[in-house]
Parts: C-alpha cells; sequence; structure tokens
C-alpha cells in the first residue's frame, strides 16, 4: 500500500466517523475474525459496499422469480444510496452486513439463503436490507435451515472458488486473527475430510501455496508427501500451474477492523493478541484528532443526536408551556349588543 493508498485509508475511517453510530463501529474487531475469509482485509466501507451490490442482485433475483420477470430487469434498487451522507438506508445496510458477516459466508451465498427463506415465508415483497435477519419468533427455524443451506460441501467449494488471497499465503503468515482463523477453518475442513488429502494438497499447497507440505503432516506425513508429489508432477507436466503470488506489504495486511473509532482493543480478546494493535490505535487516534481539530468533538454522530434531542426537548417544552398559558387564559366573555 503507497502513502496515497494509505492516506485513503484514513481518510475512510474519518468518513466512517461522520457516517456510522459508534455502537455499530465497534462491533467490527468483533466480526472481522468470523467474515469470509475474503472480506477480512476490506475496509468497512468496501465490505458494505460488496454487500450492496450482492444485495442488489438478490433482490433483482427474487422479483424476477417471484414477483415479474420482465420487469425485473428494470427495477431500481439502492442506486440513490451514498457512501458519503448519512442516512438511515446506510445504517441498515451496514448493520445487515455486519450481520451477515457474524455467520460467515460469502455475501452472494448469505443473501441467496435470506431471500428464500422469506419466499418460504410468502413475503408479498422482498426483504429490505433490515429484513434479513430473522425474527425472535423464526430464528430457531432460520438457524436450523441455514445450518442445512452451509453444509460441509458447499463450504468447502466456496473457499475452492475464492479468489486467491496473497495475504494467506504461507510466506506472508504472521500470526494476524484473520490468518489464524483461515488457517484453522481449512484445516478442520480437511480434517472431516471435506477435502482428499491429494486435493488440498494439490490446491492449497502446491498451487495457492496457503501452506506447506509440512503444515499438513498431521493428516499423514506419507500421505501428504506421496500427494505433493503428485502434485509436483502435475506441474512439471502442465496439468498444475501454482499461482503468482507477491508479498503483501504491511499496509496490505492491515485487517478490516484497523483504525476502525468506537473499537475499544482492551474489551476484546482478539485484539489483545494481534500484532497491529499499534499501528490500529494510532489510526484511530490520528483520525480522532483530526475530527475534533475540525469539529470540536470527537463523534459527530452522537453531538448531532445530542443537539437534536435538544430541540425536540425544547419544542416539547415550548409545546407544553404554550398549552398551560392557554387553560390558564381568562375565558373570552361575549357580549350581547
Amino acid at each position: 500500500m503507497t502513502m496515497d493508498e494509505h492516506k485513503l485509508r484514513l481518510n475512510m475511517l474519518h468518513r466512517m466517523l461522520k457516517l456510522i453510530p459508534t455502537r455499530y463501529r465497534a462491533l467490527e474487531a468483533e466480526v472481522m475474525p468470523t467474515k469470509w475469509p475474503g472480506y477480512r482485509f476490506l475496509t468497512p466501507m468496501d465490505a458494505t459496499k460488496q454487500f450492496h451490490r450482492a444485495y442488489i442482485e438478490a433482490y433483482k433475483n427474487y422479483y424476477r422469480e417471484h414477483i415479474d420477470v420482465i420487469a425485473a430487469s428494470d427495477i431500481k434498487i439502492g442506486f440513490k444510496l451514498s457512501y458519503f451522507k448519512r442516512s438511515s438506508d446506510l445504517t441498515q445496510l451496514n448493520n445487515a452486513r455486519l450481520k451477515a458477516d457474524r455467520i460467515g459466508l460469502p455475501y452472494p451465498a448469505y443473501l441467496e439463503f435470506a431471500f428464500k427463506f422469506a419466499a418460504a415465508r410468502k413475503r408479498k415483497f422482498p426483504p429490505q436490507p433490515n429484513q434479513l435477519w430473522p425474527t425472535e419468533k423464526a430464528y430457531d427455524a432460520w438457524l436450523t435451515k441455514i445450518v442445512e443451506f452451509w453444509s460441509d460441501d458447499r463450504h468447502g467449494l466456496e473457499l475452492n472458488r475464492m479468489k486467491v488471497m496473497p495475504q494467506y499465503a504461507y510466506f506472508s503468515y504472521q500470526g494476524l486473527p484473520a490468518q489464524r482463523q483461515f488457517r484453522k477453518e481449512m484445516l478442520d475442513l480437511v480434517s472431516r475430510g471435506v477435502y482428499s488429502i491429494d486435493g488440498f494438497v494439490a490446491k492449497h499447497v502446491v498451487e495457492r501455496q496457503y501452506f506447506r507440505a509440512v503444515d499438513c503432516h498431521f493428516l499423514g506425513e506419507k500421505a501428504v508427501e506421496c500427494a505433493e508429489r503428485k502434485a509436483r508432477e502435475n506441474v512439471a507436466n502442465g496439468f498444475l500451474r501454482p499461482v503468482e503470488l507477491e508479498t503483501p506489504t504491511s499496509k496490505e495486511l492491515y485487517q478490516s477492523c484497523i483504525g476502525v473509532p468506537g473499537v475499544v482493543t482492551s474489551d476484546n480478546p482478539i485484539c489483545s493478541t494481534c500484532k497491529q494493535r499499534r499501528d490500529c490505535e494510532l489510526a484511530r487516534q490520528t483520525v480522532i484528532s483530526k475530527t475534533l481539530s475540525e469539529r470540536g468533538f470527537a463523534d459527530p454522530i452522537a453531538e448531532a443526536d445530542r443537539r437534536a434531542n435538544r430541540r425536540r426537548v425544547n419544542a416539547c417544552r415550548a409545546r407544553q408551556s404554550a398549552s398551560r398559558l392557554g387553560t390558564n387564559a381568562a375565558p373570552k366573555v361575549k357580549v350581547a349588543v
């Protein structure tokens, strides 16, 4: 990441401070290790944009299948959303994305399930972002269905389809929470037989270079060595091509939650083991200091809400005062002529 890219990230965090309330920004560190691996190094705003695009596509698919196949192509949904102005729509979309991150599915898969669940409930209209998560009454049924939907086989298939990320390569490993969680997920799946040893070694050791062969020896040293030998022979014969990966810069290894204002690192056990904690706190303080110098307060949304609340209170008191004055006023006497 260049100096200009670093500045852009700080500007994004500064903009996020003015757009998303603290109580939602504070969740970014909590959901970082649970979200889909492909999103763990995206900024929160970039992740929300990806979720937005996936939502529009899922909405149109629902409309095409259940309402009007012809009108679906021309339907306008979400095109007026601004990422530079605070709105309830942006807050709802951000919160819907956070809930998807808790579940850990790719956004298209999560939305595919959510819209199918809504269709099974005979909804008249496609769900809005704040209606994707189940109600308390429907939660148990929703949870049962999503476990069926997100099978180990589907999980493994989606990981194979995921764009190759140098942040997960074995030579980029720094013990970051995002990296640790990714390795755990992958090794759990191969341990449970979702991947064959031959397939896993060929795909994720030789082709994508996420692991070294020695990392997989717990599966059986001889079996892993045999699988690696077959994969190397396939490379030599042109049947398999290793992906060319460059070592990511330190900035490219920044996880999604780094520097987000509102995150309290001392309250999160993930933060306590993160090697980026120092950079994270420095970026957060830089953003907050910039806001303080510009606005005179550290949380523009909280300040705007306090001012709006004071205006409402004052207006309410003014109405009550006017009402009391009207009640206590002497009645008018009609004089007969």
